[in-house]
């Protein structure tokens, strides 16, 4: 514990007295003295080089723990050469040492001893704690809380000392831009904590699929990146993308309950020309919409061709957000004809955007976007204003009786906590009662918005509003739910010449219980064939193109 003239001095007792390892050397840097907490770990801990005992050279121990391969040592022996010979006060490094059974930390310090005959006092203070809960900020401050994958900060980093190092080689670098398909369904129907087991799933089958050396990321949300270096061909980035493609395509297992889940990914390959973290990025993502675009569950290759796309998108983006304050959108009204007697009982309101300057659009051309950008809710509290007006119009002009006008909406309102209320509020403030009013939906709704759709619908009968659903034919999830009315597309009923189909599915909505409607009528001989199997109403442009309210005719008789 101790030597020379440290025995039983005061010095000495303030020596072991100190939590750090503690040695005094002498101006050759022989050890003249160790502390208790010094000597107990280098009994501890027989291998480390860094605690020689009394008597030996500390500057031999710092070549032995260089041998040992630590990367402080020669900079250590440098420093007590230098403050032993006066030309340096102090020194200090932290250094990491690696023992049988952890890996510590330690902040090591060397001072220059003001008494005769100089020396120096060499100090190892245990700093663990500290370093792990730095790193475990730094860890933490670079991944993703939720999956423990890299985050987007840390995926920017390697990406561009992967494009750096693609300068020095003839591979390439290739970005997967990954978003699930319709994940906020799921999140919204099952609940956010079903949706974390789930994104906790997919980043598990990333780690998987992808091959050693390729990162993986969580961007955001439900979007997830890929970093694929040594990329010699198209080909080897498609390859990844279909194998991470099918891997998230398999069925995931989540309380007790399995879940289908697809992704659209976007590939974007560096060129080398100035290419840049953000735009690559850019260019994945740009990908991924067109592979969305195009009907999802599939990849795409960024390309020149799909660049003008994006381009042209985010014009139609920035035209949409200002269409609603501009009061760009218009509703077009198409009659349903009762087929036993021929009079209108109710309209269906369409919207057309009148673009400033391409005049005015059908919804296909926007409206996937617009619900896409979450602006369908507001657009459809602007509908449901805009119907209660018409209708209360309508109802002060004796020659239109209690005409209903039905309007449609999205599984993403649908599932719009507030929706009904906000439907009621805008009939109650102009004066219309609900049961003049009706909605209509999409079979796919219920099937992806769930019982969230269905509480919804349940609530709109509950206060009178009608009910419709169309397709139907295409789908039985919502035969659990009541409904008033169910609507047939006859134009997509091919090789029915006879009108079997048809009149089977119109026994069937009657045997449920359910008015029946046929739409996309374009012929006599459709409508004849509907009047014929029972059909109770029609509608299409046979009986009445989608006009303006002032240029619909008088309903009493079409």
């Amino acid at each position: 514990m101790s030597g020379g003239p440290w025995d039983g001095s005061a010095a000495m007792a303030i020596l072991d007295a100190l939590a750090a390892h503690a040695a005094i050397l002498d101006s050759n840097g022989q050890v003249l003295a160790t502390n208790r907490a010094w000597v107990a770990f280098a009994k501890e801990h027989p291998a480390d080089p860094w605690r020689p005992d009394v008597g030996r050279n500390y500057l031999e121990a710092c070549e032995q723990a260089a041998r040992a391969g630590s990367g402080e040592a020669t900079a250590v022996a440098d420093a007590v050469r230098s403050v032993l010979a006066g030309t340096q006060a102090r020194f200090h490094v932290d250094y990491a040492s690696s023992t049988r059974d952890d890996d510590l930390w330690f902040s090591l310090r060397v001072s220059a001893l003001t008494v005769d005959g100089g020396g120096a006092i060499v100090t190892h203070n245990d700093i663990t704690g500290r370093k792990r809960a730095e790193m475990k900020l730094a860890h933490q401050a670079l991944h993703d809380p939720l999956t423990g994958l890299p985050n987007r900060t840390l995926f920017l980093d390697r990406l561009s000392v992967g494009l750096a190092r693609m300068e020095r080689s003839q591979a390439a670098v290739a970005v997967l831009f990954l978003d699930l398909d319709k994940f906020k369904v799921v999140n919204d129907s099952l609940g956010h904590d079903v949706g974390d087991q789930l994104l906790v799933a997919v980043a598990n089958r990333l780690r998987a699929a992808l091959r050693p050396g390729d990162t993986a990321a969580r961007y955001g949300g439900d979007e997830f990146t890929v970093l694929c270096e040594g990329i010699t061909s198209e080909n080897d980035a498609v390859v990844i993308a279909e194998r991470v493609r099918a891997a998230i395509g398999r069925p995931f297992s989540l309380d007790d309950a399995e879940t289908e889940l697809t992704s659209s990914i976007g590939i974007a390959i560096a060129s080398g020309d100035e290419d840049s973290p953000e735009n690559l990025i850019h260019e994945a993502d740009t990908a991924m919409y067109r592979a969305k675009q195009r009907g999802r569950a599939r990849y795409e290759l960024f390309s020149g061709v799909i660049r003008q796309r994006a381009i042209e998108r985010l014009e139609v983006e920035n035209a949409l957000h200002r269409a609603l304050e501009r009061e760009e959108f218009r509703l077009h009204f198409q009659p349903e004809i009762d087929l036993s007697d021929g009079s209108v009982t109710s309209v269906e309101a369409l919207l057309r955007w009148e673009h400033p300057e391409n005049g005015l659009l059908c919804p296909t051309d926007w409206l996937p976007l617009a619900e896409e950008l979450g602006l369908i809710v507001p657009i459809g509290a602007w509908v449901a204003g805009h119907c209660s007006r018409q209708v209360k119009a309508w109802h002060g002009d004796e020659k239109y009786g209690q005409l209903r006008v039905t309007m449609n909406f999205s599984q993403r309102e649908l599932v719009q906590p507030g929706l009904v209320d906000s439907f009621l509020d805008a009939a109650r403030s102009n004066g219309v009662d609900p049961t003049c009013l009706g909605a209509e939906v999409r079979q796919a709704s219920f099937s992806q918005g769930g019982e969230m759709v269905a509480a919804t619908l349940r609530r709109f009968r509950s206060e009178g509003v009608s009910v419709a659903v169309d397709d139907f034919g295409t789908a039985s999830a919502w035969l659990a739910h009541p409904v008033d009315t169910v609507k047939i597309d006859i134009s997509t009923i091919q090789d029915d010449p006879e009108g079997r189909v048809v009149s089977a599915l119109i026994g069937l909505g009657h045997a449920l219980g359910m008015r029946v409607v046929g739409k996309c009528v374009e012929t006599a001989e459709q409508l004849d064939q509907l009047r014929s199997a029972g059909c109770d109403a029609a509608q299409g442009f046979y009986l009445g193109h989608p006009k303006p309210a002032s240029e619909l005719a008088s309903p009493h008789r079409q």
